[in-house]
């Protein structure tokens, strides 16, 4: 039997991602200073705003959803499996001897496994009126992986110094 997911599944999963990459970026933001700092700090009260954003929503998908639908067996430990180190890896996490260029490498990483993780997420709902919510999650996860990305081909061009 293929596990089904629903709506409030992955915006459970949205709401545990935004929250980790938020101190992903709050714990990268201690090892820079000036604008890489502030980049950091904004990218990470982005997340935060997105995780508000996402419990929204999933908020009312489970007021709607209250009663009509038990959710699937399994689907708590798969989304859990899914989420718990497969986009914040261990090789994202954020060492003692990184640089601001190896931090700018990681977040984009983990901008870009956020990216697969809500397209596959999105194959496997059962509700396709939902797939337009993932849809909104995927290209903020892409805003953020080009900010990052036009940030660090400048901090290259001038030098590596910021």
């Amino acid at each position: 039997m293929q596990l089904q997911l629903n709506a409030v599944d992955v915006f459970k999963a949205a709401v545990m991602l935004e929250e980790r990459a938020a101190q992903f970026y709050t714990g990268a933001s201690g090892k820079a200073s000036g604008q890489s700092r502030q980049l950091l700090l904004q990218l990470s009260e982005m997340e935060t705003g997105h995780a508000r954003q996402f419990k929204l929503i999933l908020d009312e998908l489970a007021d709607n959803a209250r009663g009509s639908e038990e959710p699937e067996e399994g689907a708590d430990d798969f989304l859990q499996a899914l989420t718990g180190d497969r986009v914040i890896t261990r090789e994202c996490q954020i060492g003692e001897s990184d640089g601001y260029e190896v931090i700018l490498d990681k977040a984009m990483q983990i901008e870009k496994n956020s990216v697969f993780f809500y397209t596959a997420v999105k194959e496997i709902m059962q509700e396709k009126m939902a797939a337009g919510a993932v849809d909104r999650i995927i290209q903020e996860e892409v805003t953020h992986f080009r900010m990052l990305s036009d940030t660090l081909r400048s901090w290259r061009n001038q030098g590596g110094a910021r």
